[in-house]
């Protein structure tokens, strides 16, 4: 054989071994993809099936909720309904206590009743006979009447209450203060307490109070003994280490220093104090729980000149003069 015939006899057969080789590669890529179009056909169901699956999921939650929902307005309502008769119940029996009379409904009217659900309110339509009218007539005066006397108590209670509640209308200020002038007849050391005095002082009643008072450092015993002074009297009674004071000494004061307020000349036990522009009787006695004392308080100081002030208001005993500290100027009072 020829060589040239051979070598293109050689060249034939390794082309159609290359040739069928790719056949048999093309062949195994179409099953491929034919295995995964017939997965993606089948995921595209699986995914269908699931959208499906969802929905039914969310229409049975919201039936739930729905069902849940309708089941607690029952309950609701059932308790309404109860309340409703309770009521209608109490209204009764206060019509009866306050003499209303109370009329049945009469043997010849006829009742229908149109029932809905459970969840609606049912009405009731009564059809009267002509003498049923006079009746239901004569209750309705009777109701009015019983409005008109209850609207006149409800009125007699608002006018008494700004009467019963006089004393919180008043203005916390100076004039509810009960201060007089006093003299200290006697003072003596508290048996139980190294820091206080007890004295006996004349405010002007039938007998004199006794009086504890914070002034052993800053006041000698013998300038204590039949002293003049201011006295604030309508505090309430209290025991201090034993002894009941019953009315408080009125000093300026500094953390250094503390000076007894002195009324003016020729005044004498039992003299009101007044402040012009706070006019108005004094409490009986400060009730400790609203804190008046404490209020009127800071507003107490004596001025540039020494002269005891509320707001800038002397301390005055009307027509013998004002009260006044010995030096204490700019102080506070208490």
């Amino acid at each position: 054989m020829p060589w040239g015939f051979s070598a293109g006899r050689a060249e034939l057969s390794g082309a159609g071994r290359f040739l069928a080789r790719f056949l048999v590669k093309m062949a195994a890529n179409n099953a491929v993809l034919n295995r995964l179009e017939q997965k993606g056909a089948e995921a595209d169901q699986v995914i269908e099936y699931l959208k499906q699956q969802v929905a039914l999921l969310k229409e049975k939650a919201i039936l739930q909720a729905s069902l849940r929902e309708e089941k607690k307005l029952r309950v609701e309502n059932a308790k309404l309904k109860k309340e409703i008769e309770g009521l209608k119940q109490e209204l009764i029996e206060a019509e009866i206590r306050n003499g209303v009379k109370q009329i049945a409904v009469p043997p010849g009217t006829t009742v229908s009743t149109a029932s809905f659900s459970d969840d609606v309110p049912q009405t009731t339509a009564v059809a009267s006979s002509p003498g049923s009218k006079n009746q239901i007539k004569d209750e309705d005066e009777e109701k009015k009447k019983k409005e008109k006397v209850e609207k006149k108590g409800e009125k007699k209670e608002k006018k008494q209450q700004p009467a019963a509640g006089s004393s919180d209308a008043k203005p916390v200020d100076v004039s509810r203060l009960d201060l007089r002038v006093g003299c200290i007849i006697t003072a003596e050391k508290h048996p139980d307490a190294d820091t206080l005095y007890v004295e006996k002082v004349d405010v002007g009643e039938a007998s004199p109070r006794t009086v504890v008072s914070g002034l052993v450092k800053h006041v000698p015993l013998d300038q204590m003994q039949n002293r003049m002074a201011i006295l604030l009297c309508n505090l309430k009674p209290a025991k201090m280490r034993g002894v009941v004071s019953q009315a408080m000494v009125m000093c300026a004061s500094s953390p250094e220093k503390v000076e007894i307020l002195a009324p003016p000349p020729g005044a004498v036990p039992g003299d009101r104090i007044t402040f012009e522009g706070f006019p108005g009787d004094p409490e009986k006695e400060l009730n400790p729980k609203k804190k008046i004392w404490e209020q009127i308080q800071p507003d107490l100081h004596t001025n540039d000149q020494c002269v005891a002030t509320y707001k800038g208001v002397p301390f005055e005993v009307k027509g013998k003069g004002v009260c006044r500290a010995e030096t204490m100027a700019n102080s506070g009072i208490k």
